[in-house]
C-alpha cells in the first residue's frame, strides 16, 4: 500500500500516504480515518489502465514490452503494417497494478475512422473502468493524419478533458537523460505542433529511448530499454486520477446494444431455423399421410359403387318380383288361384328388395366411416401443421421486431465496423426482404353431403311404403341405378379426392419452396454465427 506512518497526538490522527509526492492528510474521527484508510488501500491496489495510441512504427508494442518487461507485445517498425489487433497486459511495479492496452495504429492514411472505432470496441470492457493515463506516442514530428486521428477520438470517444490525462511520448530520444535537450525540444515542438492543435500543445510530455535489442549493441539497448522504463514508470506512478469520459459510455452503450441486437437475431434465426426443419419434416409426413388417405379413400369409392351396383341389380330382380307378386295378388281377387303365388312372391320380392337396400347401405355407412376417420386423421395433421405455421409465423414477426432496432442504432449509423453491419443487413434481407409466406393451404373441406343415419331411416321407410302397391318400385329402381354413379357418399369421396389430389400439387411445389428458403435460411445461419 505504500508507506503508512500512523503518529497519535492526542485526540487527532495523521495518516501519512506515499503516492509522490507525499501527501500528508490530517484527520479527526476514527470513523473518518478508517474509511481514508480504505480509500488509500484502494488506490494503491486498483489496477490503473495505461492506453498506448499513435501510428503504427512509432513504438507502441515496445514500449508496452519495455513496460510490462516481457516479449508478448508484437514489435514492429512497419509504418503501415504494425499492430492490427488490441491487446492487454497486467503487471505490477512496487505494489501498484498496471494494465498496458496495446491499440491498433491510428492516423494511418489506409485506415478509415470505422476501422479505427472497430480496433477500439474490443477494449470498451476494460477502457468503461476509467482510464488513468493516455500515451500518445511519436518518434518525431506529428503528422497531419495523426492528430486528425487524436481530434476523431476527442470527439467520438474522449472529450475535450482528454489532454489532461495524455501525455505525449517521445519513443526515440537518444538524449533522453539529458534534461536540457529534452526541455529544448519540448519548447519546439510545443510551439510547433500549437499551429495545428492547441489542446496538443498544452499536454505533459516526457522522452524514452527503446531501441531494438539486436546485434552487437544489445547490452546497450538494455540498458536504455531499462532507463526508460524507469522514466515511464515514475511518470506514471503519479497518474491516480481515473478518467471516464461520458462519450466512451455511450460508446460502450452503442456497442452494447448492438450486441444486443447481434445476439436477438442469431436467436431468432436459430429459431426460425428450427422451426422451418419442424414445418418442412412434418409437411412431408403430411405429404405422404394424404397420398395414404388418397388411396384408402379410393379404395372405399370403389367399394361403395361396387355395393350401389350389386344393390341396383338386385334392385330390379327383387322390385320386379315384388310387382309380378302384387299383381297376381290383385289378380287374385278375380282369379284365386292367383292369390297365394302372388302372396308369396310379393313377400319374397319384398324381402329380398329391403335386405339388399338395407344391406347395401349398412356396408356404404361401414365404408363412409372410414372415409370420415380418413377426414378426421388429416384434419388432426392439418391442425397440427397450422400450429407450426402459426408459430413460425411469430418467429417471423418477432424477427421483423428486430430490423427497426438495427435500421436506428447508432453502430450502424456510424459505421463501426461493416463486416457486421452487412452480415446482419443481408440475412435480414435475405430472411425478410422475400416476405417468407410459412403458410400452406391444407385445403381439407369437412363438409359432406352423406349421413349414414339418414340413408338408414330412409332405407326403412322404403321398405314400409314397398308393403302397399304403389309405384315406388318403379322411382326405387330408376333410383338405384341412378345411385350406381351419383350418390352423396360417393360424391363426397370423388369431390375430397379431387381436392386432396389438387391440394398434393400446391403442398408438393409448397414443400419445394421450403426446401430452397431453408437453404438460405442455413447459409444466414452459417454466416451470422461467425459474429459471435
Amino acid at each position: 500500500m505504500g508507506n503508512i506512518t500512523i503518529i497519535r497526538s492526542y485526540q487527532y490522527l495523521y495518516v501519512l500516504c506515499d503516492p509522490n509526492p507525499p501527501n500528508f492528510r490530517r484527520f479527526s474521527p476514527a470513523s473518518e480515518f478508517s474509511f481514508h484508510m480504505k480509500m488509500c488501500v484502494h488506490e494503491f491496489t486498483k489496477i490503473r489502465n495505461i492506453l498506448l495510441i499513435g501510428n503504427a512504427g512509432k513504438g507502441k508494442s515496445t514500449l508496452a514490452n519495455v513496460l510490462t518487461g516481457t516479449n508478448e507485445f508484437e514489435e514492429s517498425t512497419d509504418p503501415i503494417n504494425g499492430t492490427s489487433k488490441t491487446k492487454a497486459k497486467e503487471f505490477e511495479h512496487e505494489k501498484i497494478k498496471y494494465r498496458i492496452i496495446d491499440t491498433v495504429g491510428i492516423g494511418i492514411s489506409i485506415q478509415s475512422t470505422e476501422e479505427i472505432l472497430n480496433k477500439l470496441k474490443g477494449i470498451t470492457d476494460i477502457l468503461s473502468e476509467g482510464i488513468n493515463r493516455i500515451l500518445f506516442l511519436t518518434n518525431g514530428r506529428f503528422t497531419k493524419e495523426e492528430v486528425e486521428a487524436f481530434n476523431l477520438l476527442r470527439n467520438v470517444i474522449f472529450d475535450d478533458r482528454v489532454t489532461d490525462y495524455t501525455t505525449i511520448v517521445f519513443t526515440n530520444f537518444a538524449k533522453f537523460k539529458d534534461e536540457k535537450a529534452c526541455e529544448k525540444n519540448r519548447q519546439g515542438f510545443q510551439q510547433e505542433i500549437g499551429k495545428i492543435s492547441m489542446p496538443l500543445a498544452s499536454t505533459a510530455i516526457i522522452y524514452v529511448d527503446n531501441p531494438p535489442i539486436i546485434g552487437f549493441m544489445e547490452p546497450v539497448a538494455r540498458i536504455s530499454r531499462e532507463a526508460s522504463r524507469e522514466v515511464l514508470l515514475n511518470h506514471l506512478r503519479t497518474c491516480q486520477e481515473v478518467y471516464q469520459p461520458e462519450p466512451l459510455k455511450k460508446f460502450r452503450k452503442m456497442l452494447d446494444e448492438f450486441n444486443s441486437i447481434i445476439k436477438d437475431t442469431i436467436e431468432a434465426v436459430e429459431n426460425v431455423d428450427l422451426y422451418y426443419k419442424t414445418n418442412i419434416t412434418y409437411l412431408g409426413e403430411f405429404i405422404t399421410t394424404r397420398r395414404v388417405i388418397i388411396e384408402n379413400i379410393e379404395e372405399r369409392l370403389e367399394e361403395v359403387r361396387k355395393y350401389m351396383g350389386n344393390r341396383f341389380k338386385s334392385s330390379v330382380v327383387s322390385h320386379s318380383t315384388l310387382l309380378i307378386g302384387k299383381g297376381l295378388s290383385i289378380s287374385g281377387i278375380w282369379f284365386p288361384p292367383l292369390m297365394v303365388p302372388g302372396l308369396a312372391l310379393s313377400t319374397i320380392g319384398f324381402v329380398s328388395a329391403a335386405t339388399t337396400d338395407i344391406s347395401a347401405i349398412l356396408k356404404e355407412n361401414e365404408a363412409y366411416k372410414s372415409f370420415e376417420e380418413s377426414l378426421a386423421k388429416d384434419k388432426e395433421k392439418c391442425e397440427n401443421l397450422e400450429i407450426l405455421q402459426e408459430e413460425l409465423r411469430n418467429l417471423i414477426n418477432k424477427f421483423k421486431d428486430i430490423r427497426p432496432r438495427f435500421v436506428i442504432s447508432e453502430y450502424r449509423k456510424q459505421n463501426i465496423d461493416r463486416n457486421k453491419i452487412e452480415v446482419i443487413e443481408n440475412v435480414m434481407n435475405q430472411i425478410l426482404g422475400e416476405e417468407i409466406e410459412p403458410d400452406v393451404d391444407l385445403n381439407n373441406n369437412e363438409k359432406t353431403k352423406y349421413s349414414t343415419s339418414q340413408e338408414t331411416v330412409r332405407a326403412v321407410v322404403e321398405g314400409i311404403c314397398k308393403l302397399a302397391p304403389s309405384p315406388l318400385s318403379f322411382y326405387c329402381m330408376y333410383r338405384d341405378h341412378k345411385e350406381t354413379k351419383n350418390r352423396d357418399s360417393l360424391s363426397d369421396m370423388e369431390t375430397t379426392i379431387k381436392d386432396f389430389r389438387e391440394g398434393l400439387k400446391v403442398l408438393e411445389e409448397k414443400q419445394q419452396q421450403l426446401n430452397e428458403l431453408y437453404e438460405t435460411i442455413k447459409r444466414c445461419k452459417e454466416k451470422i454465427a461467425k459474429l459471435t
